[in-house]
């Protein structure tokens, strides 16, 4: 399926076109994705799965260098944890799906450290950038391959996955998948 609608541009008011096609992702499924570009340089591009699976972790601990090769396939309802450096990746109402590696969330994750560790430098919050600069210095030590963490990706809807000969997937339970955020309004109907 094929589509075209125009809205008005949020940035200048202006009259966007918005392509929406239905195509399938390798690994995701059925998905819906839309794209806007304005004449003012304003882009809005989302991708929709349109399929659901069972809740599923994927859980990969990085020991080595090559482990950093590892396919992350995030669907826009998955959760990753890295609990040896502290940080919970959750989704939100604007969270995009996206396929990446290990070594790529790790760069993704050390970029908004690196953005909150200054901002704590600059308010003199010398906890904080102590706390951000260990964080910093873990995830540094881990694209070297010097430092193991575990990767761990949740997803309520089954949509996301660590492609690895090392990564172990293991079903969700209906209460475990529960406690997820999904990043979108889930209405069940089925009551």
């Amino acid at each position: 399926m094929k589509l075209k609608t125009k809205a008005s541009c949020p940035m200048c008011g202006a009259t966007m076109e918005f392509n929406w096609e239905t195509t399938e992702l390798p690994y995701f499924g059925d998905a819906l994705i839309i794209a806007g570009v304005c004449e003012c340089g304003f882009r809005h591009s989302d991708t929709m799965l349109l399929s659901q699976r069972e809740p599923y972790r994927h859980t990969l601990v990085v020991r080595e260098i090559e482990d950093l090769n590892a396919r992350v396939l995030r669907s826009s309802s998955g959760t990753i944890h890295i609990p040896e450096i502290g940080v919970d990746i959750e989704p939100g109402y604007a969270s995009e799906a996206y396929i990446t590696n290990i070594e790529g969330v790790l760069v993704r994750v050390k970029n908004i450290v690196e953005f909150a560790t200054n901002a704590a430098r600059q308010a003199q919050d010398a906890e904080r950038t102590a706390r951000g600069e260990e964080i910093l210095s873990k995830i540094e030590m881990a694209l070297r391959g010097e430092f193991s963490l575990t990767v761990i990706l949740e997803d309520p809807f089954g949509n996301s996955a660590i492609i690895s000969d090392h990564a172990v997937a293991t079903p969700l339970s209906i209460e475990e998948a529960s406690t997820l955020k999904t990043g979108m309004i889930v209405l069940d109907i089925s009551e």
